[in-house]
């Protein structure tokens, strides 16, 4: 039995531009497109990346992932209207988690880099909570007022980072005020200038004539709500990339030497898009993160982090940023592994009756082992606990530091006993991936040059 597990390494690896940074660079060419220019294409939304250029020599080379993507897809197809751009410039413009991400796009990558973002951004939040909650207990309540300064009393005290960060994700008005002849007002400001305030936005405060505080569940809403609307920018994009399978698309070569995709049973996708489907054929898929839909009522992709701190986070309700509870909520949260699958019950059955005739092949392909899916990963290697069940694993990867890199996110989750046994019995294989474009004789093409303007 063949069952194959895909993370997002395995959309790339058939050259399909679903990197988190692949849609916040589409997403940056749409909110500063000209509008007078008419629809955006393909070469629109990710020419600027299509050449390289040295900065040192000034030599140039073209973008082969981009080069396999055009040379494979009829991405001349894609269109977005005008009005589709309007509507999503709005988008963009009024969701906080997007200006959030936009502000650190140079330090986010990937999706392990993403949900990272998020942890560091509620945490930061968290700092802020508990300082408001300092003061509020101390004073028995606390003003809106925002500083860099311990001096200031009855104020809540946090650095610069933290309210830069409050200021992209909405909460905080940091236009600079300072006390001119006993008033508040609004002024220009450099770092020199430590008795800066800064105000929390009126509609998170609840005000009365005796006291003041911070509606933390209104933040809370706040927050969860934008990055249910960044979900569904996510979702818009990845049916456009998706769109491509609509189009004629090359005929897919099922042997791939290390593994033969018709002779897969079963497939576990991390991802959010059926390129399986589309590609190979239909076997049954369980979404382990949801998937992608046109019907916006039926949009379930998990986008959130694995664990929150308990002590500052969970008992303001962020229960919503835990990927945990948003599969339970999305009805995304297959059993996997556990012992009471058809599968793991089918392993258990072979083993017990000494059936050293049925292999169970996993391949895991795109997926970097990363302690977010851990879980999962936990699940995987405790068969093969007791006795040999026949359950071998196959870890293919893109390069040499991405093999380095799910060895050691291995041996960080499973430590490196039960790691060593499962290599040295030849349970555990790693191999490098297939190369799709060579395999299926696809040559890539000359990409135009677009303007940076």
């Amino acid at each position: 039995m063949n069952i194959l597990i895909v993370g997002n390494g395995f959309d790339l690896s058939h050259y399909l531009p679903t990197k988190y940074d692949h849609f916040m660079d589409a997403m940056n060419a749409i909110e500063n497109w000209d509008e007078d220019k008419g629809d955006m294409g393909f070469d629109d939304l990710f020419g600027k990346k299509y050449w390289h250029t040295d900065e040192e020599t000034g030599e140039e080379w073209q973008n082969s992932f981009f080069q396999h993507t055009k040379a494979m897809y009829r991405t001349d197809e894609i269109k977005i209207s005008v009005d589709q751009i309007k509507v999503l410039k709005e988008q963009l413009k009024d969701n906080v988690w997007y200006q959030y991400f936009s502000d650190h796009v140079r330090e986010v990558k990937t999706w392990i880099d993403f949900e990272n973002k998020i942890k560091n951004a509620l945490y930061e939040i968290s700092i802020f909570f508990l300082a408001v909650e300092n003061v509020a207990k101390k004073n028995s309540q606390f003003s809106s007022v925002i500083t860099h300064d311990e001096k200031v009393n009855n104020s809540v005290l946090i650095n610069k980072h933290t309210s830069s960060v409050l200021d992209l994700l909405g909460i905080l008005d940091c236009t600079f005020y300072k006390w001119l002849d006993g008033n508040l007002e609004q002024c220009s400001c450099n770092d020199e200038w430590i008795n800066t305030r800064y105000k929390v936005k009126e509609k998170f405060i609840q005000e009365n004539k005796l006291y003041k505080k911070i509606k933390f569940e209104a933040v809370e809403n706040h927050l969860q709500s934008n990055i249910n609307n960044f979900s569904q920018l996510f979702n818009e994009y990845l049916l456009l990339i998706e769109s491509l399978f609509s189009k004629k698309i090359p005929s897919m070569k099922s042997d791939l030497k290390i593994l033969k995709m018709s002779k897969i049973d079963k497939v576990f996708s991390f991802n959010y898009t059926s390129t399986f489907e589309h590609l190979y054929g239909t076997v049954g898929v369980d979404f382990l993160h949801g998937k992608i839909s046109k019907n916006k009522e039926e949009v379930n992709i998990v986008l959130g982090v694995s664990e929150l701190d308990k002590h500052s986070l969970m008992k303001y309700g962020f229960y919503g940023f835990l990927k945990y509870h948003q599969k339970l909520l999305n009805d995304t949260d297959y059993l996997f592994l556990d012992d009471s699958t058809e599968l793991v019950q089918e392993i258990f059955s072979s083993s017990d009756y000494l059936d050293l005739g049925t292999n169970f092949n996993f391949y895991i392909w795109g997926h970097s082992l990363d302690s977010s899916d851990e879980q999962y990963i936990k699940e995987l290697f405790s068969l093969n606990t007791d006795v040999d069940q026949n359950v071998r694993v196959i870890v293919l990867y893109f390069n040499k530091q991405a093999k380095f890199d799910s060895l050691a996110n291995l041996l960080d989750i499973l430590e490196k006993e039960k790691v060593e046994k499962w290599m040295k019995k030849g349970w555990l294989k790693f191999e490098e991936n297939p190369d799709i474009a060579k395999l299926n004789g696809i040559e890539p093409v000359e990409l135009p040059k677009i303007s940076a303007s």
